[in-house]
């Protein structure tokens, strides 16, 4: 018995480690703010943004995360700041470990996939996105003329 116990939380602790490697690939992309808490209060619903957080990964787990903006035309505006980072597993959770111009920080990805990246930090914050998708001007025209009828 004590060895079957034994197997059982030995697999329970390493699919807990491997579900948070399956986050990595999901994180890199843009990704849009919906909300924002503040220890598990709402403080925030972003109905537009007009920045788009962009994570970049490479294959050391290195990378960085720049603040773009969206145009009309399909391109985005890059902003010259980005924060370094290096992704880490620590006791069976995903850490983002920035050191951007000597300031070192680290956030929690709560959850990634293909629907919903999830971060929060220490200061009890928590950043809820989605996979940012651009918006057409045909798209907004039509909204605008909806709201004129």
């Amino acid at each position: 018995m004590k060895k079957i116990i034994t197997l059982l939380l030995a697999s329970l602790l390493y699919s807990c480690q491997s579900d948070v490697i399956n986050y990595i690939p999901y994180v890199e992309g843009y990704w849009e703010i919906v909300s924002a808490t503040k220890d598990q209060k709402k403080i925030k619903d972003f109905k537009i943004s007009g920045t788009i957080d962009y994570f970049k990964i490479n294959d050391n787990l290195s990378g960085y995360r720049k603040k773009v903006t969206p145009r009309f035309d399909g391109a985005f505006e890059i902003s010259q700041d980005q924060s370094n980072f290096k992704l880490s597993i620590e006791d069976h959770q995903l850490w983002i470990n920035y050191n951007s111009n000597g300031v070192v920080y680290k956030e929690q990805i709560l959850r990634a996939n293909e629907a919903s990246l999830i971060i929060s930090n220490s200061n009890g914050f928590c950043y809820y996105y989605k996979p940012y998708e651009p918006v057409s001007y045909t798209h907004l025209r039509a909204h605008e003329t909806l709201r004129y009828l």
